[in-house]
This record gives C-alpha cells, sequence and structure tokens, in this order.
C-alpha cells in the first residue's frame, strides 16, 4: 500500500491548537514587555521630577518646597514638571507641606489605570496597582521571588463587591468587601474577605483558596519564612504580637522586600470599615477554630503583629507560590 505523505485530521487539529496556544502566549508576553516599558517610563518621569523639586529647595531662602505645579502659566509658576508619552500629572497630583518638620511633597503621576507616588523621603512606588497581565507565578510582572518563595506583589482584588453590612456566604459567587463600600479602593488595596470566603470554604493550611493556580494562601508557618528571610530569628518569628526588628518597614509600601503592603485597613465584624490608611491585617491559612493567624502591619510601628483574629471579619490576601 502506497503510504500517504499528508496530515491526517488529527494532526492538523493539533498544529491550530499548537499556534492557538504560542498566540496567546505571544499576546501575554507583549503585553507584559509593553506595561513594564511603561511604569519604567512613569518611576523615570517621577525620578527627573524629584530632582527638579529638591533644586528648588536647595535654592530657596527658607528651603520650601514649591509651591505649585503649573506649567501653562509661566507668570505664576515656580516650577514646571513635564512628563513623557501618555503619563500624566492630574490635578491635585502635586501635595506639600512647608510647615512640617521635615518639609515634605507628594507627587503622583498616572498613566491609564496607573499610578506611582514619589515623596520627599522615598523612591517610586505604586498606589494603583498594574492591572494584572497574566496571573502565571512565573511572571515577574505580578510575583516576586524572595528568598525560597514566590509572594504576590499586590493584594488579591477578585470578585463580587458586596456591601459591608452582608455575610459572605458559600454560593455560586466570590465576593469581596471594597473599603467603605468604594470600588476604586478594591483598585488601589485589593479586596477584603472572611476567611471562609478566602479559603473558598476549606479549613486545609495551604488550601488555594481564591488564590491563582500554582499558589496558595500563606499558612503561618510560610509567614515566618519570609520573616526570617528578612532578618528575624526563629524565636521572634514564633513570638506573638509584635516581633521583629524591622521586617515591618520592609514589607510596608516603600520598603526593601518589595512587596509594597498598602495599609488598606479592614472590615469589621459590625460590617463596619475603618483603619485606611493606618493600618492593614493580612490573612494565614492556619486557623484554630473560629479564630485564624493573621499578620498585622501600623504606619507606627516597623515591627510585625502575629495573632488569631475572628474569621468573620474582612481581611485582605497575599497569594504564596506552590
Amino acid at each position: 500500500m502506497k503510504k500517504s505523505n499528508g496530515f491526517t485530521i488529527v494532526e492538523i487539529i493539533v498544529v491550530i491548537v499548537i499556534i492557538g496556544i504560542l498566540a496567546a502566549v505571544t499576546i501575554i508576553s507583549y503585553t507584559g514587555i509593553t506595561q513594564r516599558v511603561t511604569i519604567a517610563s512613569m518611576k523615570s518621569d517621577l525620578t527627573d521630577a524629584a530632582q527638579q523639586i529638591k533644586l528648588f529647595q536647595l535654592y530657596n531662602i527658607a528651603g520650601n518646597f514649591p509651591t505649585a505645579n503649573n506649567c501653562t502659566n509661566t507668570a505664576s509658576t515656580e516650577i514646571c514638571l513635564k512628563t513623557n508619552g501618555s503619563n500624566y500629572y492630574a490635578a491635585g497630583s502635586y501635595v506639600y507641606n512647608n510647615s512640617s518638620s521635615p518639609k515634605t511633597y507628594q507627587l503622583d503621576i498616572t498613566n491609564g489605570n496607573l499610578k506611582y507616588r514619589i515623596t520627599d523621603d522615598s523612591t517610586p512606588v505604586a498606589v494603583v496597582a498594574p492591572a494584572p497581565v497574566s496571573l502565571a507565578v512565573s511572571d515577574p510582572t505580578n510575583w516576586l521571588t524572595i528568598g525560597t518563595q514566590i509572594w504576590g506583589k499586590y493584594n488579591l482584588n477578585v470578585g463580587t463587591m458586596v456591601t459591608g453590612v452582608t455575610a459572605q456566604t458559600n454560593n455560586a459567587t466570590l465576593e469581596k468587601y471594597c473599603y467603605a463600600n468604594n470600588s476604586t479602593n478594591c483598585t488601589t488595596y485589593g479586596g477584603l474577605y472572611q476567611w471562609d470566603e478566602a479559603m473558598q470554604y476549606v479549613n486545609t493550611a495551604g488550601a488555594q483558596g481564591i488564590c491563582p493556580t500554582g499558589s496558595h494562601i500563606p499558612t503561618d508557618t510560610e509567614w515566618k519564612t519570609l520573616e526570617m528571610q528578612l532578618g528575624m530569628t526563629q524565636i521572634q518569628a514564633d513570638g506573638t504580637i509584635w516581633r521583629g526588628t524591622d521586617q515591618g518597614t520592609q514589607l510596608k509600601s516603600g520598603g526593601t522586600s518589595g512587596l509594597n503592603i498598602l495599609l488598606g485597613g479592614n472590615r469589621g465584624t459590625d460590617g463596619t470599615f475603618s483603619h485606611l490608611p493606618t493600618q492593614t491585617f493580612l490573612w494565614s491559612s492556619s486557623e484554630s477554630t473560629y479564630l485564624a493567624w493573621i499578620r498585622y502591619f501600623d504606619s507606627g510601628y516597623a515591627t510585625v503583629y502575629r495573632y488569631t483574629l475572628g474569621k468573620t471579619q474582612g481581611f485582605s490576601v497575599r497569594c504564596l507560590g506552590n
């Protein structure tokens, strides 16, 4: 029998599927590269602006920061901060305080749904986190390697918003709280979840819960591993209440860890919201009956608080790669 040199239907289908997968990967990769270029441009503009602001202060008799950024009115402009491409400084994006000691300023730059900030004592950090391009744990846009672990760079923001007085339940809808029932707070700080909703109604330490495939909600022990990789001792990590030295500072926004944990407040058991922008709470997947182990960060503390709290409160979630 003469052997056919053509392709079978099955082989053709396999080739089509492979081409489709490669095309999707290419689109995601391109989008991710484009986003990283945009972020680099925003950070560069902020760094240049910070140099101009500092020079103004250096030559100002009173050592003040400029009181305006207005490039359109040269008669009254103290300083003109320009941007590149589609980056822009929105109205009210520059805030200063020449009465405080030390004197301070804050400048935000925007591009689409991205916003970055620089202050008198920080490098550029994300205010509104980039919309995820890919949740693959290998994607450096959204995941960060610290020691032996791979952590999500941003608090999870998945699900449908329900009001603070509504209990999250085991139904067909993934539910989240947004601080003050305002969806823009979810965009900035991530969603707030009751422990059972975050865990998707299992109580197994290390469960995937609402985290993307390839990751899970960190256990209490995995939180300790992170803290020890940032300098805590085992004895300190095993303690409760405020522990460590400067690990809280390292983990909070602008800290050296790169995780930039924002102080996004919480939702209480009575359905009210509190403590934005001075505190934040993050779940672990380790529990004890009606309580679960948490990590708590406060603007007034350089250390990290570890304790168990009630599962019906609304806290943030950071995912950890498997």
